[in-house]
């Protein structure tokens, strides 16, 4: 399940190896796709199952990004995050988010199974 928001973000939802669920955003998590990108969490979160969330294909996450992770982190405290993009890298280095960040999609799905 996907959607694409008019800010220029496109949240995927699916499952992967039968009991991951994986929400995939791309492009900007920030004021204007929040609302969006919070949802799909939501969604995710209720799902049952592991929750991976890809942030590879993100180019900027904002302070409201953040928080709407933290806020799912709380309700699934194994949440496991793939970030690559250098500014999605320093968004988490600065905010003291208390969740591993992977570099690679196999990696958070095996530290999702843990």
């Amino acid at each position: 399940m996907g959607s694409r928001g008019a800010a220029g973000l496109t949240v995927f939802t699916s499952r992967r190896d039968g009991d991951i669920v994986l929400v995939t955003a791309a492009g900007e998590i920030d004021i204007a796709s929040v609302g969006q990108f919070r949802s799909a969490l939501t969604a995710a979160s209720g799902a049952g199952g592991k929750l991976v969330v890809d942030l590879s294909r993100v180019g900027y996450l904002s302070c409201a990004g953040l928080r709407a992770l933290e806020e799912t982190r709380r309700v699934r405290p194994a949440l496991s995050i793939v970030a690559t993009g250098p500014l999605v890298l320093r968004a988490f280095a600065v905010s003291g988010l208390e969740a591993p960040v992977r570099s690679g999609l196999r990696e958070a799905c095996a530290a999702a199974g843990a």
